[in-house]
């Protein structure tokens, strides 16, 4: 009974809490180069499977448990507690005190949690519950992966690369250029100068580049490395659903003399744009032969799903909310455009444009619409295979929240188009 009460009391806390989702490219880091290019884990010190047990449950309520020991060390480092497949809104408390919350169950989100963390003992918990936003997930299909698979906990130095933006584009010379721009991060009171490394291949694998270069950062700043690289006239190498090769990149930072935190990175060559109402992919338009499509329960299957429905002509899939980030690379790997969709999809009230009748046009929700529409593009924005980004399902309505989530995406999005789906004949949809 005890244990019940206090799990009522968390709950009650957890609901004056808003989501503090880490807005960036999702990755994850290795300890050596080798490890990175295997995708293996494993011998990863800093990176903790996150798989926490049911501790307790009341009513449609759960509460989830797991123990984590944080060493001396990460008192130098960033914390992360990385979800997905939770598959309900969620609140976390970690050490009795409640951390975030999110309404979005589906969208694979991070989380800071380092000023939460203390050295030794640590507990996470997790309260799975009804969404308080639940209708904006009506129809959505809930991910297949087992709950909590692909959860963990990753801590990164407090001087590193906190996001990157890769292209590589054809320029006036006919020539491929590397347009590299690595955020560093400097989380520290006062100035460092961070050393900041990448190596390029050809998608037949031959080294192209490599440098190390540094970027001196004040305290508490973020600052931008921007690397460009001529990589010759390779035109043959450019990305498309019909030829998908990728240059291999490694990034990483340099400290002491020595390597470390590895960032694997996969770019296509070329870039997706959108003119006339069409949507072209190195200057030739493409013509879509779209299925709507999610992810199976693991990277194996969705691969043999993804190659059953190449076989059939298909070369455009349409989830109806984001995917694992396996799923964007197997997309990448085999040739595959996607065309994005966030975790928006109120049909049940769509048809209802006055204010407040269907979310899509209730003010009080637009926090909730840009958190899943920014989530959903920072996450894959470097993926050649996504051609498109789509701010909800076919019957979702129009209105404010559109507004402004079609405004905000087209603000960071110049060039691929952005599609509301039930905008009928309103300005915010470039379909």
């Amino acid at each position: 009974m005890r244990k019940l009460a206090i799990f009522a009391i968390l709950v009650t806390l957890c609901g004056a809490v808003s989501a503090q989702r880490v807005l960036r490219s999702e990755f994850t880091l290795y300890d050596t180069r080798e490890d990175a290019l295997k995708s293996d884990h494993s011998q990863t010190v800093n990176h903790i499977p996150f798989v926490p047990k049911s501790s307790g449950a009341l009513g449609a309520l759960e509460m989830f448990e797991m123990e984590i020991d944080v060493p001396a060390s990460w008192n130098d480092y960033n914390t992360y507690l990385h979800l997905e497949n939770i598959r309900s809104g969620y609140d976390v408390a970690i050490n009795g005190a409640v951390a975030f919350s999110s309404e979005d169950g589906i969208t694979p989100s991070d989380y800071f949690i380092s000023p939460r963390l203390k050295q030794g003992a640590n507990k996470i918990t997790l309260i799975s519950r009804p969404s308080a936003c639940a209708e904006l997930d009506e129809g959505l299909q809930v991910p297949k992966g087992e709950r909590f698979a692909n959860c963990y906990i990753f801590a990164q130095h407090r001087t590193g690369i906190y996001d990157f933006d890769a292209a590589i584009v054809v320029g006036d010379d006919k020539k491929l250029h590397l347009e590299l721009d690595l955020i560093a991060d400097n989380s520290f009171n006062f100035e460092e100068t961070i050393s900041l490394g990448y190596d390029i291949y050809t998608p037949e694998n031959k080294l192209v580049d490599y440098a190390v270069r540094e970027l001196t950062v004040p305290g508490r700043s973020r600052d931008t490395l921007k690397v460009r690289v001529d990589l010759g006239a390779e035109l043959r190498y450019l990305w498309s659903a019909s030829k998908p090769q990728l240059y291999r990149s490694t990034l990483y930072v340099k400290r002491s003399g020595k390597p470390v935190e590895y960032i694997p990175l996969y770019i296509g060559a070329g870039k997706t744009t959108f003119t006339d109402g069409k949507i072209y992919r190195n200057g030739t338009a493409i013509t879509i032969k779209s299925a709507a499509y999610n992810s199976a329960k693991n990277r194996t299957e969705t691969r043999k799903e993804i190659l059953a429905l190449k076989s059939k002509g298909i070369n455009t899939l349409k989830p109806d909310s984001p995917q694992p980030i396996w799923f964007y690379e197997l997309c990448d790997k085999l040739g595959m455009y996607v065309i994005e969709r966030a975790s928006i999809n109120p049909v049940s009230k769509g048809d209802d444009r006055t204010v407040g009748g269907t979310p899509s046009n209730n003010p009080a929700l637009l926090g909730e619409y840009l958190s899943r529409v920014k989530s959903m593009y920072y996450r894959t924005r470097n993926h050649a295979c996504v051609i498109a980004y789509t701010l909800g399902g076919e019957k979702s309505g129009n209105g404010y929240c559109m507004y402004k989530a079609y405004q905000w995406l087209k603000g960071v999005e110049t060039e691929r188009p952005v599609i509301c789906l039930s905008a009928a004949g309103e300005w915010n949809t470039d379909f």
